[in-house]
């Protein structure tokens, strides 16, 4: 699935929520989320640290078992850094971030009054890199370049829930993506709290 096409079926789910909204008026609601994103795939784990994933989200009960959520959320990472010895010399810092906009279906399990809750969703996520490479040339100094680059990709997931009040949640997710030129692999993971007003 292309970035656009991704993109047109977000919009799509998001746009039909909002039309269905007052129908289903008290089967919604809205919320904030806060968490941990954790890179667990080598690239991604090379160019980011340990990072946090803050956000909105909003929540449709289609029926007793099972609810929509799209959602906003922002990833931002600690700053990475990379040496390379051969053949220059080179510190590369980098500091990574991703914004979300990503559907999720969620099957609750023994019904609304459950506890638990799995699903899977889809996103699509606007990485940026920001990137300071020093290169040291042997009788010539240093030479250093900075930018920052910006990669649109699709992204997939698998989340699972669960209930502690009416109203906070908390949430596991595993999100599979890809950025960079070379379109390398960037897969995370998030814990975090989910609160809805």
């Amino acid at each position: 699935m292309n970035a656009k096409l991704l993109a047109a079926t977000l919009i799509g789910l998001v746009v039909g929520q909002g039309l269905g909204a007052q129908s289903m008026s008290n089967r919604t609601s809205l919320g904030v989320q806060g968490g941990l994103a954790l890179p667990s795939g080598d690239d991604l784990r090379l160019t980011a640290g340990t990072g946090l994933d803050v956000g909105i989200h909003a929540t449709w009960a289609l029926d007793t078992s099972s609810d929509l959520r799209t959602r906003l959320d922002l990833l931002t990472f600690a700053q990475g850094h990379q040496d390379v010895a051969a053949p220059l010399v080179q510190h590369l810092d980098t500091r990574v971030q991703g914004l979300a906009l990503g559907c999720e279906y969620l099957y609750r399990f023994n019904g609304s009054t459950g506890r638990w809750g799995a699903g899977a969703g889809l996103y699509l996520i606007r990485w940026s890199v920001d990137s300071t490479n020093r290169v040291t040339v042997a009788g010539a100094g240093i030479a250093q370049s900075t930018g920052t680059s910006h990669w649109t990709r699709e992204g997939l997931g698998l989340v699972g829930s669960y209930r502690i009040t009416p109203r906070l949640e908390a949430e596991a997710r595993w999100v599979s993506s890809h950025y960079g030129y070379e379109n390398l692999p960037a897969r995370l993971g998030t814990l975090g709290l989910l609160w809805r007003f």
